[in-house]
C-alpha cells in the first residue's frame, strides 16, 4: 500500500526552514513517501529531500470574528488581540495535498505540522499505529488529550494525525476559502471542526487518549508553537485616534524576546519582554509609519518585522482592541 508523510510548513524564516529540515529528516521511511505543501515557496535544497512540493501562494486568513482571541484584564486596562486566523490556511494545504494524494494513488496518509522531529523509537511507534488501523480495518489515528477540552468539548489534535485518504476525504473536504468554511460550519478552532467532523464513528478509529507530545516523549513536538508571542496594532477604544501597540509573552518556555520599535525610521523604543510579560505604547493617527522588529533575547535572530501606518483607513479593530479603565 501507498503510504505518504504531509508536512504543512510556512517557512518564514531560518528557524523555519532548519526545523522544517529536521522534521523531514526524522519521518524518512523506506515504506513512505514525503510531500511538503506550503504557502511560502520552498527552497531548492528542501525540495530535493522530498518526493513532492506543493506551493499555494494563496495564504488565506480567516476574519476576526472568527477567530479565537487571547486576553487581560488589569486594574488600568484589558485588552484583546485576535489570534490569526491560520486555520484556514491550513485546511487548504489539507484540501490540495490530500486531493494530490488521492490522485497519485496513495492509501494510507500522515499529516503534521512541520515542527514535530520525531525519536527513531516514536517514528515506529508511528507505524506501529498506522499498521493497527489497518491490521483492524480501523480508518483514522487521532490524538485525543484525555484533559483538555476547547468550548468544553474534547478535540483531536490537527498537529498530527493519520489515516485512510479516501475515507477522509469522504467525510471532510477541508475547506479551501471562506465561503466554504462558512456553509460547512466549522467549529471555533481546527481541532475542534476536525472533531466535530469525525467523532461519530470513533469506534472506527485508533484513538490515542492523550497529546501526541507526551506519548512521543523522546521527540521534539510542537517546537514552533510552545504558547503565544502577541505582537499588534490594537484599536483604542478609550481613546480612538490613539491606536497601541500591545506586545505580550505568553510563550510557555522561559524566552525572551527583544523588540525596537521605530517611528518614520527612527528608533524610539528598545525593550525586552520575556516570558508573562508585557508592553504597550499608544500613538496618534499623524500620517507617519511605525515599525516593529522583534528579535530573540541576544538579537541574533529576527523572528518578525511588522508595519503599520497611523491613518485613519487603517481598521485595527481587526487586530484587536484595548479598553482603558
Amino acid at each position: 500500500m501507498k503510504k505518504l508523510v504531509i508536512f504543512d510548513t510556512y517557512p518564514s524564516g531560518q528557524k523555519e526552514i532548519e526545523i522544517l529540515n529536521r522534521a523531514i529528516g526524522s519521518f524518512a521511511h523506506p515504506d513512505w513517501d514525503l510531500m511538503i505543501v506550503s504557502h511560502l515557496s520552498i527552497d531548492r535544497e528542501t525540495a530535493n529531500k522530498v518526493q513532492y512540493t506543493i506551493y499555494d501562494s494563496n495564504n488565506l486568513f480567516l476574519p476576526s470574528h472568527l477567530t479565537p482571541y487571547w486576553w487581560m484584564d488589569h486594574s488600568g486596562f484589558n485588552v484583546k488581540i485576535f489570534n490569526n486566523g491560520h486555520s484556514l490556511a491550513i485546511t487548504r494545504n489539507m484540501n490540495t495535498s490530500l486531493h494530490l494524494a488521492k490522485a497519485l494513488g496513495y492509501q494510507q496518509f500522515v499529516f503534521t505540522e512541520s515542527d514535530v522531529v520525531l525519536h527513531p523509537e516514536d517514528l515506529q511507534k508511528l507505524h506501529g499505529y498506522i499498521d493497527k488501523m489497518v491490521e483492524e480495518n480501523k480508518k483514522m489515528v487521532f490524538f485525543k488529550p484525555d484533559e483538555y477540552r476547547d468550548c468544553g468539548s474534547h478535540v483531536y489534535e490537527t498537529l498530527l494525525f493519520g489515516g485512510d485518504v479516501n475515507y477522509f476525504l469522504d467525510t471532510f473536504i477541508p475547506p479551501k476559502n471562506i465561503e466554504e468554511w462558512y456553509s460547512m460550519a466549522m467549529g471555533y478552532t481546527l481541532e475542534l471542526s476536525i472533531y466535530e467532523k469525525f467523532c461519530n464513528k470513533e469506534d472506527e478509529y485508533v484513538i490515542l487518549n492523550d497529546h501526541s507530545s507526551r506519548i512521543f516523549d523522546k521527540s521534539d513536538v510542537n517546537l514552533l508553537r510552545y504558547g503565544l508571542f502577541n505582537c499588534e496594532m490594537v484599536y483604542n477604544e478609550t481613546y480612538p485616534d490613539e491606536p497601541a501597540l500591545f506586545v505580550t509573552n505568553s510563550l510557555i518556555i522561559d524566552e525572551c524576546r527583544f523588540i525596537e520599535v521605530y517611528k518614520n525610521e527612527e528608533l524610539i523604543h528598545s525593550v525586552h519582554v520575556c516570558k508573562s510579560g508585557y508592553w504597550f505604547n499608544t500613538f496618534k493617527i499623524d500620517g507617519s509609519t511605525i515599525k516593529v522588529n522583534v528579535f530573540n533575547s541576544d538579537k541574533s535572530y529576527l523572528y518578525f518585522t511588522k508595519t503599520y501606518t497611523l491613518t485613519e483607513d487603517n481598521n485595527f479593530k481587526t487586530k484587536g482592541v484595548i479598553k482603558f479603565n
